[in-house]
């Protein structure tokens, strides 16, 4: 392991905010202190979905945010991350404008959308993305990950 490679982990590791998108419904488990939290899971554009993310207690209001919006998240002092409120922007999407420049002019050549949203199959995907086994294979609430224009890449598993 290079010394470049520990100072960006030790740098990220430091990171106090981050941005997210909720990537699943909110529920309520126990935390360690014996008390009944809100909590999601949330996507941080990683490869892996960070699980049990609780809601800070004043940001109830978070709670009734749907699926895929964006949240901001902080570090608790036991390395930890915690949802303290909705966020303006969204992390896993990004807006690309191809510009050209030629002989003093500028024109705009085309825009796209890229990168990945998390959300529930709906009851039409759940029939038809295993249409060889048939309607009811896929447990309903299963999540897909879907490229911006709404193809989807894989199933999530809860």
């Amino acid at each position: 392991m290079s010394i470049r490679k520990i100072i960006d982990w030790a740098i990220e590791d430091a990171q106090a905010t981050q941005k997210g998108t909720i990537a699943s419904d909110f529920y309520q488990y126990q935390d360690a202190a014996g008390s009944w939290v809100w909590a999601c899971d949330v996507d941080i554009g990683e490869d892996e979905v960070l699980r049990c993310v609780p809601v800070t207690a004043n940001n109830k209001d978070v709670i009734y945010a749907e699926q895929g919006k964006g949240v901001s998240l902080s570090r608790l002092g036991n390395g930890k991350w915690a949802i303290t409120g909705l966020s303006k922007t969204v992390t896993s999407t990004t807006h690309w404008i191809y510009v050209s420049f030629v002989d003093d002019t500028w024109q705009i050549i085309s825009t796209r959308m890229v990168g990945n949203i998390n959300r529930p199959l709906t009851y039409g995907e759940l029939g038809t993305l295993v249409a060889p086994y048939g309607y009811g294979v896929l447990p309903y609430g299963m999540q897909g990950k879907f490229d911006y224009d709404g193809n989807l890449i894989e199933i999530v598993e809860n």
